[in-house]
């Protein structure tokens, strides 16, 4: 689906005297009767967002719902790492960890095993995107609840012993050795430890001290619950029976013969986690697994009509799928179903992650130093013909690689307002120049959504680009008082771009945090209760963090960026 803007574009005429026309930039692809439809319905930005964002930490923690389920592979010779209470190798489905920091958080006591696991021919896994290895009811784990029961499941928000098995159940129809969830950092949920992976070692080592940490006991009690559960079971408890509630005190852990100084608090052990999860914030977020952009299912295709609704109006943070129809919950269960079962490997060969990449790396910091220059503040500290010049030169460096030559204005012809149409051939480049290479009929249904997508976010960028172009053009040789003017028609039209796409680039710590402290935003269980249903009491604001004590720093008290 693509997007169809129209909007009233100011024209400046080189003698300085200005007109207003109403212009139509279109789409190639839109009509003017679906327009306005697809206007409040275009999904371009989410999926787009949702594919330049897979196995990234910061991006899955802030966009916690996520809606795309992925074929990725874990390639040879990486190392997974499993605690546990013995020595022994897991002969049940289990939990690996790709950072040792992130399995020692879920270390047992009075013993903590660590066993360390390389894999020996590539794990066929999938990838649940957003956080979904989270057990909460705000929507974290919708797409695996559809994909094991057909629905979203409140009941089963605890059940991880029953997803794990379900899960591994489902997927040997397709020769899956397991499934990537993230929650701080990303796991393996592996279903058979005795294939393709080989045991390197198993070793008793110290645990950390047994008091809770100094923080919301109910964050504490996620942890400690779920693990309790995933002990219980692989020490021989029956899958029927209850989980038993969390100690309030774990179990002290017996000191070896002359054994020196305080064990690792609580404290060091989240916050290790933490910065173990943060080494993948961004691109090119978790290496060690392989995605397959060829095999996508994204909720977000338009095609899902019944999400379309479902999702009017309601922000980000807030999308589910817990209205999704039956109908649609089919196409996408055969859509992946064919994703998972095509034998056919002759595609084209795009690799859609430096395509999105891209896009990303060309307009994200341009166009948020185009926000800085036209923020209100930065304008009454200077003239207002000056800022608008600066914001002409901003522009004409993102369109430069297609401002045609001769690309220009006519002269003013006497007529009632005039068109815009001379900046059409600038905008059409801008917009086709990555993918016109690109022939359809070479990709999988995959890759055309992707494409799709990546098509719709630079229409909606050129065209709001090169709408400013159009007033811009000759802003030099206008009054302060027009200059004013069109910086504030600038400075909407930019925030409608920006809070559009919605890239979490944006939405970091500015300025960045000193050395000894490091940018950090909630991440379940820290920060959120697990057992919260209201996803705006959770404060999203990024703040410093130390790396040592775990102090918050104060909010940065910059505006958001849009």
């Amino acid at each position: 689906m693509r997007l169809h803007c129209v909007g009233p574009i100011l024209l400046s005429v080189v003698s300085g005297s200005y007109a207003i026309a109403q212009t139509h930039f279109e789409h190639p692809y839109a009509t003017s009767a679906d327009s306005e439809a697809h206007i409040r319905n275009a999904t371009d930005n989410l999926i787009f967002t949702s594919v330049a964002s897979l196995l990234q930490q910061w991006p899955n923690t802030r966009f916690r719902n996520g809606h795309t389920i992925v074929k990725a592979a874990v390639p040879v010779g990486t190392v997974l790492y499993h605690a546990r209470g013995d020595q022994h190798v897991p002969l049940i489905p289990e939990w690996t960890g790709f950072n040792v920091e992130h399995s020692y958080l879920l270390c047992p006591t009075p013993e903590c095993w660590m066993l360390t696991l390389v894999v020996e021919k590539p794990l066929n896994v999938i990838y649940f995107d957003g956080s979904s290895a989270a057990n909460s009811y705000l929507g974290h784990q919708d797409s695996q609840d559809v994909v094991i029961w057909g629905r979203v499941r409140r009941d089963k928000m605890m059940a991880e012993w029953e997803r794990i098995e379900e899960i591994c159940k489902w997927g040997r129809q397709y020769n899956l050795d397991g499934f990537i969830r993230m929650e701080p950092g990303f796991e393996v949920m592996l279903c058979d430890f005795t294939k393709k992976t080989k045991l390197i070692s198993s070793i008793h080592i110290m645990g950390a001290e047994s008091r809770h940490p100094a923080t919301k006991e109910d964050v504490a009690s996620a942890f400690y619950q779920r693990q309790s559960m995933r002990m219980s079971r692989s020490l021989g408890a029956q899958p029927s029976e209850p989980p038993k509630p969390p100690p309030r005190r774990r179990l002290p852990q017996p000191l070896p013969p002359n054994w020196v100084g305080p064990l690792r608090d609580h404290q060091s052990v989240s916050i290790e986690g933490i910065q173990a999860a943060w080494w993948n914030s961004f691109y090119p977020g978790e290496v060690r697994a392989r995605i397959d952009y060829t095999r996508l299912v994204s909720f977000y295709d338009p095609g899902y009509t019944s999400l379309l609704t479902a999702r009017e109006g309601i922000p980000r943070n807030r999308h589910r799928l817990l209205n999704i129809s039956t109908d649609d919950l089919q196409l996408a269960m055969s859509h992946l179903h064919s994703d998972l079962t095509r034998e056919d490997d002759n595609t084209s060969g795009i690799d859609w992650s430096a395509l999105t990449r891209a896009v990303t790396d060309r307009y994200t910091d341009r166009l948020y130093s185009m926000k800085a220059t036209l923020a209100v503040s930065n304008v009454e500290k200077s003239n207002a013909t000056l800022v608008a010049t600066t914001i002409r030169r901003q522009v004409m460096v993102m369109l430069t690689p297609y401002l045609l030559y001769g690309a220009l204005p006519s002269l003013f012809d006497g007529q009632d307002g005039r068109n815009a149409s001379w900046v059409q051939p600038i905008a059409f480049h801008c917009q086709t120049s990555l993918t016109s290479g690109i022939v359809n009929e070479t990709l999988t249904r995959s890759e055309r959504l992707i494409k799709s997508a990546i098509e719709g976010v630079l229409h909606r960028i050129c065209t709001s680009l090169t709408e400013i172009w159009v007033d811009a053009f000759t802003v030099t040789a206008a009054s302060d008082k027009r200059a004013a003017e069109l910086i504030n028609l600038w400075r909407d039209k930019l925030e409608e771009l920006m809070r559009w796409l919605d890239w979490p680039m944006w939405d970091t710590c500015r300025p960045s945090c000193p050395e000894e402290m490091f940018c950090y935003i909630s991440t379940w269980p820290w920060g959120m209760s697990w057992t919260e249903e209201d996803v705006d009491t959770i404060d999203m604001t990024p703040r410093c963090i130390d790396r040592t004590t775990g102090d918050l720093g104060e909010p940065h008290s910059h505006p958001h960026v849009y």
